[in-house]
């Protein structure tokens, strides 16, 4: 094997920082639109044709417990037309049931239903099978990971400065 070759999936060091912000912006959209396709495969594959990657991935996210639908956009995770939008869906198709707090009419709560449950529990153990495979299949380390954490937290702070301090 020639020493001076590079493996295929190398990837080449960017020239700056303007450049490697770049490429990372577009390797976060691609790893973010791939999530949903493997997510919205996964689902097919088990019979489950009726939602999208989106969907079930908020299914995810509410969890086992009664959860305010303010607290998924507090996460970040999804924008409130999306969220309104995806829940109506979902609520349709009896995968989650919403109610007004006793409390706060203002506040929706979430909760699964059995079907949105097992939607859930499908998108958890693809997810646990695979952490099990990123190290033997693809190297991918704890170690590697947590750097990515750790960057992606530090853009994610930098993004909301520069919101809150109109930088």
């Amino acid at each position: 094997m020639d020493m001076t070759s590079k493996p295929e999936l190398a990837i080449e060091p960017a020239e700056n920082v303007a450049d490697s912000f770049l490429k990372s912006l577009s390797l976060l959209e691609q790893a973010h639109r791939r999530l949903h396709d493997v997510v919205k495969d996964d689902l097919e594959r088990g019979g489950e044709r009726s939602l999208t990657g989106v969907q079930a991935l908020l299914l995810y996210e509410i969890g086992d417990e009664e959860t305010p639908a303010s607290a998924l956009r507090a996460r970040g995770a999804f924008a409130g037309t999306s969220l309104s939008y995806n829940v109506k869906k979902l609520q349709e198709g009896g995968y989650l049931e919403q109610r007004r707090s006793d409390a706060d009419k203002r506040t929706i709560h979430l909760k699964l239903t059995a079907r949105g449950k097992k939607v859930r529990s499908r998108v958890s153990a693809m997810f646990d099978k695979q952490a099990a495979a990123l190290e033997p299949t693809a190297s991918v380390r704890s170690s590697d990971l947590n750097t990515l954490n750790k960057s992606l937290s530090r853009l994610e702070r930098f993004w909301s400065d520069q919101i809150r301090y109109r930088l």
